[in-house]
C-alpha cells in the first residue's frame, strides 16, 4: 500500500527543484523498485523503514540501509528494496546545479553514487542533516514542504552562485534537449571541447555526451504514451533520436528495459513519477 502527496516549491525555488512527492507506504515483505537515470539529482529525506540501493554495475554506487540520502547524477538506472514495515519520507528532483550547492560539493564527488544525508559533511550542513528528522515530526504535509522551502532556500542563501559559463552551457543543453553539438556547445561559452569536458565531470558528474543523451531520453519517455498511436519511431523522431534503435538502445541503459516493456509495467516510483516532470 502507498500514498503520494505531491506540492510545489514557492518562488524562485520552481525554475530550479522539482515537485515535492511525499510519500506513505506500508510493505509486508521487500518491495523492490527499478529507478531510471534521469538528469537531475535525487533527494530522499525519509524517515521509517531503511532502503537498500543497489547500482547493477556493482557495491561501489550503492548504498545499504538508508532512509535519506542524495543520489548524484548516473549514467544507469538503479534498483532499490525497501525494508518491510512502514516507510515515509519526500523525494525530490534538484537541478544539478542546485544540488551542488544544497550539497555543499562538486557534483564529481557524488556521480553515479548514492550518499546518506547524515554523512554529510562540511559548512552549514549540520542543520540539513537533521531535515529528515524534523520532517517527520512535523504536523502534516503542508507544514512538511514548508520546511522545505526554507531548508532549501537557506542552503542557496548561503552557497555561491556556480560559473556562470557551466550554467550557460547545461542551460543551452537543455533548451536543445540534447541536441547541440558538443563543439558548438564548447564554443558558445568560450572553451575548448576538452575543458568543457572536464568541467562537466568535476562539477556535474558527467560529461556533455551522456548528459545530452539522458535529457534526450527524458523527452523521448515524456512521449512515450504516444507510441501506442504514432508508433516509437515517431516517438524517436520527436525527441531527437537519429532512429528508433538508439531510442531503444539509451532505453536500455538509462532504465534496464525496453520501450515497449516499460509502456506495459509502469513502475510506482517517486523517481517515475517525477521524472516527466524533469
Amino acid at each position: 500500500m502507498i500514498g503520494y502527496t505531491v506540492g510545489a516549491p514557492t518562488g524562485a525555488l520552481r525554475r530550479t527543484v522539482g515537485p515535492y512527492v511525499g510519500y506513505a507506504e506500508w510493505a509486508a515483505g521487500p518491495l523492490a523498485r527499478r529507478e531510471v537515470a534521469v538528469s537531475r539529482c535525487v533527494l530522499v529525506l525519509g524517515w521509517g523503514a531503511s532502503l537498500d540501493v543497489r547500482d547493477p554495475r556493482g557495491p561501489s554506487g550503492g548504498a545499504t540501509g538508508v532512509a535519506s540520502f542524495a543520489a548524484g547524477l548516473s549514467d544507469c538506472y538503479v534498483d532499490t528494496v525497501t525494508a518491510p514495515g512502514t516507510a515515509s519520507g519526500v523525494q525530490v528532483m534538484l537541478d544539478p546545479l542546485v544540488a551542488a550547492r544544497i550539497l555543499g560539493r562538486p557534483l564529481g564527488e557524488v556521480a553515479n553514487r548514492v550518499v546518506a544525508v547524515d554523512s554529510l559533511d562540511g559548512p552549514g550542513l549540520r542543520d540539513f542533516r537533521a531535515l529528515p528528522a524534523r520532517l517527520g515530526a512535523a504536523a502534516g504535509w503542508d507544514e512538511r514542504f514548508a520546511l522545505l522551502d526554507r531548508a532549501f532556500g537557506a542552503r542557496l542563501a548561503d552557497t555561491p552562485e556556480p560559473d556562470r559559463r557551466l550554467a550557460g552551457a547545461w542551460h543551452s543543453l537543455r533548451r536543445s534537449r540534447g541536441a547541440i553539438p558538443v563543439d558548438a556547445l564548447a564554443a558558445s561559452v568560450g572553451w575548448s571541447r576538452r575543458h568543457l569536458g572536464a568541467v562537466f565531470r568535476r562539477e556535474l558528474g558527467l560529461p556533455p555526451k551522456v548528459l545530452g543523451r539522458l535529457v534526450r531520453f527524458e523527452r523521448a519517455y515524456r512521449l512515450a504514451g504516444r507510441a501506442a498511436d504514432e508508433g516509437w519511431a515517431s516517438v524517436a523522431a520527436d525527441a531527437g533520436y537519429y532512429d528508433q534503435a538508439h531510442l531503444i538502445r539509451d532505453f536500455r541503459t538509462f532504465t534496464g528495459s525496453t520501450p515497449a516493456r516499460l509502456a506495459t509495467s509502469p513502475a510506482d516510483s517517486p523517481a517515475l513519477l517525477t521524472a516527466a516532470e524533469a
